[in-house]
This record gives structure tokens, sequence and C-alpha cells, in this order.
């Protein structure tokens, strides 16, 4: 474990403590790069104010669960789940007591010792579906999963025997060339899980029909731009968007062949020299805001910013 990683962890333990002053792990100048209904927050006040002080508003008891760590030179990534107890005020649903999953993904830049810029998804789609509401009103992509009960566990591996980035980077060489054929980079028994809207395919068949064959066919001149992979033992991620036009009508919006942008990121572990895993969050809810609808009606946390996606890592 490196000094960034000591970093991060010891920044997640004083989130547990629910410490009030986070700048001993955070750049007072920081960026907080978050999905639609999250927000973009600038600088360490602008975390607090619009980020931290909401969630434990919302969030009370919490305990952050964090199995998957990754560690490359000066980033830091994660996959984990706050348990939590509704106490609070969430989007306009009064606190019903429940206990509450909120699944997170992150990602952390390190400069000169601290926290720089911090890439996250965090599923409030899914936290609002525990609590009975179904943002996308039924037209997720999950409903194309097979109807029978879902569960994912995880599997024993058997270690990779070829550099993870290698085999992720040519499996998204192969979807830039839109190959319709990618048996060679997935295990016909691999998991793809997702985020809430988008569903968990179970083995290859079902991640072609329910995710990789709508997605070709709702979004053309798919174009993928990815600005940061990381690789730590079995596992690669990245974070980037696909930047396509939209060729079939999406959750009831009109296609009109306009331009987006579909935010993605993604955790690959591998198995031998195939992908055995893929846990990935795509941002639906930005997709329909730039098509100018709000799945969270006006009640995410980030509407007190502009719609941009101009913040990035340093260089």
């Amino acid at each position: 474990m490196g000094a960034a990683l000591d970093l991060v962890k010891d920044m997640e333990q004083a989130l547990g403590r629910s410490e009030t002053d986070m700048s001993p792990w955070f750049h007072e100048d920081f960026i907080w790069d978050g999905n639609a209904g999250c927000g973009r927050k600038t600088g360490l006040r602008g975390f607090q104010t619009g980020w931290q002080h909401p969630f434990r508003a919302a969030f009370g008891n919490r305990r952050f669960d964090t199995p998957l760590w990754l560690e490359d030179g000066d980033w830091v990534a994660c996959v984990g789940t706050c348990h939590a107890t509704h106490s609070g005020d969430f989007m306009g649903i009064p606190p019903s007591g429940r206990p509450l999953s909120v699944p997170y993904v992150d990602f952390w830049q390190i400069r000169d010792g601290r926290i720089a810029y911090n890439k996250v998804n965090v599923d409030l789609a899914g936290v609002a579906a525990q609590l009975g509401w179904d943002v996308f009103q039924g037209k997720g992509w999950d409903r194309l999963d097979p109807p029978v009960a879902r569960l994912w566990r995880g599997k024993q591996g058997h270690g990779a025997a070829a550099e993870p980035l290698e085999i992720v980077k040519a499996m998204e060489a192969a979807l830039q060339r839109s190959d319709v054929d990618v048996s060679a980079f997935f295990h016909e028994d691999f998991v793809w899980d997702a985020n809430y809207g988008c569903g968990l395919k179970h083995g290859l068949d079902e991640f072609e029909s329910g995710w990789y064959l709508p997605f070709r066919e709702f979004f053309g001149n798919r174009d993928f731009v990815t600005p940061h992979f990381m690789q730590d033992g079995d596992w690669a991620a990245c974070f980037g968007a696909c930047h396509a036009t939209l060729e079939r009508d999406f959750m009831g919006i009109e296609a009109t062949g306009q331009q987006i942008r579909i935010p993605y990121i993604d955790f690959w572990r591998i198995e031998g020299t195939k992908i055995a895993e893929n846990i990935v969050r795509v941002d639906f809810a930005s997709i329909v805001e730039q098509l100018g609808g709000d799945v969270f009606a006006g009640r995410g946390w980030g509407r007190e910013m502009p719609f941009d996606f101009s913040a990035q890592p340093a260089a």
C-alpha cells in the first residue's frame, strides 16, 4: 500500500467519524466531479456545502464498506457501498428510518500529499428506488434483464495471465470499431454489474442482448474518449465518455440525431486473458439532462451548478 492509498483510506475513516474539518485531506481548490443528480463541486467549501452536509443530513448511521481498492501512481480508485439510515429529507422524500445501501465508485488524484481531483459516481437513482421512486419510470434498461432473482456475489479467480490494461484497451478498440463479436475479450460466464437503470447481466449472451446490442442501436457515430486508465493486480479501471448521436427514442424523449455525451466509469477484473467481471456506472440521468429532461424532477443535488463538463483532472 502506497502513500496515495494511505491518504485516501485515512480520509474515508475521517468521513466515517463525521469529521467536520476535511482540509488535511483535500486541496482548497480541489474538484469533486460527480454524476447527474450529484453535481460538480469546486473547492473544499463547495464540496462540503453541496455534498458532504446534505449527505450527512439525509443518511445517518453511516458505515462505509469498500471491498475493492486500486492504486496506480498518484491515482487511487475504489468500489463500495455506504450502509446508512434514511434519517433526513432525500429529494423530497421525508425521513423513513429505513436502512439504505448507497453505492459509490471513486477515482482520486493526489497532488502534493492531498486530494486534488475526485471523479465519483453515487447511485442516487438506486437510492431513490429503495424508497419506492423509479426515476426512470420503468424505462431503464434493467428491464431487459431476465425476470428472475438477480444476485451476484463474485467468484474465485485464478489471476490475470496478461497485463489487465492491455486487454481492456484492446476491448475498447473493438468497441470503437463496432465489432459485433466481442467474445475474444470476455469469459462466457462473465458478469456485467451496473448501476440502477442499466442492469445486471450474467454471461456474454445477456450482456450482448441486454446491453451491447441496444447500446449500438440507440447511439450512433460512437467515439470513446477515456482520459484516465489505471491498473492494479488483476484489475483495470477507467473513466471517460462515449460521444455519440441519439438515433432512437430514449426514455420517452424523441431521437433527433442530437450529439450527446455518455459518461462511464468501469472496473474490470481479468482472469487469464479475458474479462471475468465488469463493475460499471453509465450515467443515464446525464443523457436525459442533455436532452432537456430531469429524472430527479429538480430535486437533485447538482442543481445549484450549471451543466458543465469542463472539470478535468490535472495534466
